[in-house]
């Protein structure tokens, strides 16, 4: 995440580039050259196919888990004016300064989301590419979901009767059901930033030399939610090198996934979608084990933080590790990186019916919107009623270009 292009600070410890996209702020200032969407404000919705309480569901006797949980693609985006991906990418490394240094506090604006704000056209197409590079296509399992951190992480919310509403898109694909989130518009900005999101992250990781100048590392990964098969894109803050020395070739990497395997699959490559805008795909970057990562949340020493806060979306998108790093007034204490794979198992545990419900609810959108006429719908919550679907109207928006469509829907 980061301020505006222009804004940009140098890095002081070398090797981060431009300030980084997307730190809980989802995105750094950049100039789209992809169409606009019209705010989402101005869009009335279609016809209502189906309505429901979450609190009403039946639900299955025994509670669903995560199972299976395995690392499947990912990219980062470059820190340049046209979309740029590189596959596989990685995360910044953990890279901690000797003595703890008093940080400026943030400043500046991040987009909300970066994906939209880069590649408005098509933002779960990066995700999909990278994918189909990373993996052999007869041995990816039959996907029932293709969503996000936010949009599955808001139907949690539902579930658990938050009240923040939300409205996103469903666009069917074969048998997949692509959830694609959509704000007020795709370059819409966060301009009330506080404290040190940005500039802790800037200060204690770092870009590996292969993939400097990148602004935001998102990954894919897959897993077993009882029966259904979910794959979920999300973005990933940071990551813990298994030595001291810094990977040098982009072929070290001790994951089943090689970057052999993406040049081999895909080489360097440029997508052009229906409206000229043009996605550039290169093989480049270190795959990172899903246990290497981890993910950030700054705090002021005399704010206690409570990990429930986190944990719900640390389970959806299976982060492993976590880094709370307190501060006085911009002076951190020797913050360090910690696994919390067994809070999050505690916490699935605790919500086995949570949990159920959630499923039940995934299960009834799923079930509603394949089975219904057309492919393309909306998913809507006001915060307290009855959670909304409805269909798009016109032509609707597709959430892949047709190549990629159709090459999805034969797989």
């Amino acid at each position: 995440m980061s301020s505006n292009s222009q804004d940009a600070r140098p890095n002081r410890r070398g090797g981060r580039g431009f300030a980084r996209g997307g730190w809980r702020g989802r995105g750094s200032s950049h100039t789209s050259t992809t169409p606009q969407q019209q705010p989402r404000a101005n869009e009335p919705f279609g016809p209502r196919i189906d309505s429901f309480n979450a609190k009403t569901l039946l639900v299955e006797k025994e509670s669903p888990g995560i199972k299976d949980v395995k690392y499947v693609g990912s990219y980062n985006w470059l820190n340049t004016n046209a979309p740029v991906i590189l596959v596989p990418g990685s995360p910044p490394a953990w890279t901690p300064p000797a003595q703890d240094v008093k940080l400026n506090r943030d400043r500046g604006a991040v987009y909300r989301d970066t994906n939209a704000a880069r590649y408005a056209s098509y933002p779960m197409e990066p995700a999909v590419r990278a994918v189909l590079a990373m993996q052999s296509q007869s041995e990816l399992p039959s996907v029932d979901i293709f969503g996000c951190g936010s949009t599955i992480g808001s139907l949690l919310r539902c579930a658990r009767s938050e009240s923040m509403p939300f409205r996103f898109d469903i666009d069917v694909i074969g048998n997949t059901v692509f959830m694609v989130r959509r704000g007020e518009s795709p370059t819409e900005m966060i301009t009330d930033l506080q404290g040190y999101g940005q500039t802790f992250p800037e200060t204690y990781t770092t870009w590996d030399a292969d993939v400097r100048n990148s602004c935001s590392h998102q990954r894919i990964i897959s897993y077993d939610f009882g029966g259904m098969q979910f794959l979920v894109r999300s973005e990933t803050d940071g990551y813990i090198r298994t030595s001291t020395a810094e990977p040098t070739s982009s072929t070290e990497s001790g994951d089943d996934v090689s970057i052999d395997t993406v040049l081999n699959t895909m080489g360097n490559d440029v997508r052009q979608s229906q409206e000229g805008t043009t996605l550039e795909v290169r093989a480049q970057g270190t795959p990172i084990p899903q246990d290497q990562i981890f993910d950030i949340k700054t705090r002021a020493s005399y704010k206690q933080f409570d990990m429930e806060d986190i944990l719900p979306r640390l389970w959806v998108n299976q982060t492993p590790n976590f880094l709370l790093a307190y501060h006085e007034f911009g002076l951190f204490n020797k913050p360090k990186v910690t696994s919390v794979q067994c809070e999050v198992l505690k916490w699935q545990k605790d919500n086995s019916s949570l949990l159920a419900r959630f499923h039940a609810l995934i299960k009834r959108i799923m079930d509603v919107v394949r089975d219904s006429d057309g492919q393309q719908f909306e998913i809507s919550w006001d915060g307290q009623g009855p959670l909304c679907i409805t269909k798009q109207i016109a032509t609707g928006r597709m959430a892949l270009p047709t190549d990629l469509s159709t090459l999805w829907e034969a797989l």
